[in-house]
């Protein structure tokens, strides 16, 4: 006979699985109302790491996140891992051990990977044919359009040139660098009929030319009312090309909202002082202001402070000049994710 506990707990993960398949099925009727593109709740992974070298924990913990048609997201986080992981959950890459996420209206079940149509997953530039150049490749897998051959190439062309790729719209794909050939993917997607395109590629550094491609693609992707997901630690390539971010730490969603707002909220510098004495008018300045932060960088200062809510600009300022300091330049900061996400840190750990 079967030992007992083993029944007994065996029903429960019975009972457990059939609650998750009612509330799926609730969710998908309020997130296909709202049009909901990606909805996770309360989502734990099946990976598990050891916290503390004793306890074994996963990876990703009773997290939420809910995004919807038109947007496009940069996934941030401390972990390139947990981004990835995130990433393919959410494009039903990879299963999970318990909680809802529903993609496009469709619950997807733990467990159970299915390739799905309305999903355009990309996480190695290696899915693009080595044996073509740009432009033969983005005609071949546009190739099922009703369009005119000549007409559809002289629009991908045009697009080329457009989003500044254009000198290499002919260059063969087997001699381009993997972030080309990884934005060259995204633009294969940006020209199918996936509802959610997926780009999962959080340790690339693309540079400025490619990521300003890549906000040309995902405002492209957004006026077809469709979404974008960008898995990344760039914080620039989240303020050019994204309208909102999430940011995981420890496993969790630490903020997850517009860019807007998350640079607004977390990013605390408050001036940049350009001037061969930066060091000089820091040391003076921490004498005088000492609830400030300075941050020195070669010919650059930086200023901020904890409370963003103060008319702090015009008394540093002020204080300057008093000290009798006349730098070459004085700039009021302009908010970045790159500098909001170390603000959420701070106020993270001092929690």
């Amino acid at each position: 006979m079967r030992n007992s506990l083993v029944v007994e707990e065996e029903n429960k993960e019975k009972e457990r699985i059939k609650e998750e398949q009612e509330e799926t099925e609730q969710v998908e009727k309020e997130q296909a109302e709202r049009k909901s593109v990606v909805h996770i709740e309360k989502l734990f992974s099946s990976e598990m790491y050891l916290k503390d070298g004793k306890y074994a924990v996963p990876v990703l913990s009773g997290l939420n996140l809910s995004i919807f048609s038109g947007e496009t997201w940069g996934v941030n986080g401390d972990s390139p891992f947990e981004i990835l992981l995130l990433l393919k959950i959410l494009s039903n890459i990879r299963h999970y051990h318990s909680g809802i996420c529903v993609l496009v209206g469709k619950g997807m079940m733990a467990y159970k990977r299915v390739i799905l149509p309305h999903v355009f997953y990309i996480s190695s530039p290696d899915m693009v044919y080595g044996n073509m150049n740009v432009l033969e490749y983005l005609m071949f897998v546009t190739a099922k359009s009703q369009e005119d051959t000549v007409a559809r190439q002289k629009r991908i062309f045009e697009y080329l040139i457009g989003i500044g790729l254009g000198n290499i719209s002919l260059t063969p794909v087997s001699t381009l660098r993997k972030e080309q050939k990884a934005v060259i993917i995204l633009l294969a997607a940006a020209f199918s009929d996936s509802r959610l395109v997926v780009f999962n590629f959080p340790r690339y550094e693309f540079g400025e030319t490619l990521s300003r491609a890549i906000s040309k693609i995902a405002a492209y992707i957004r006026s077809e009312n469709r979404t974008l997901v960008i898995g990344t630690q760039d914080g620039d390539l989240i303020d050019r090309a994204c309208t909102h971010t999430a940011y995981l730490m420890d496993g969790q969603v630490a903020y997850a909202g517009s860019v807007e707002e998350f640079a607004r909220t977390y990013d605390k510098t408050i001036l940049t002082v350009c001037d061969e004495n930066v060091g000089q008018i820091a040391e003076r300045l921490r004498l005088a202001l000492p609830e400030y932060r300075y941050e020195v960088n070669e010919d650059a200062l930086t200023i901020s402070h904890r409370d963003t809510e103060k008319e702090h600009a015009a008394l540093l300022y002020a204080k300057i000049l008093e000290e009798g300091f006349f730098p070459r330049e004085i700039q009021l900061h302009k908010k970045r994710t790159k500098n909001a996400v170390q603000g959420l840190k701070e106020q993270s750990y001092d929690l």
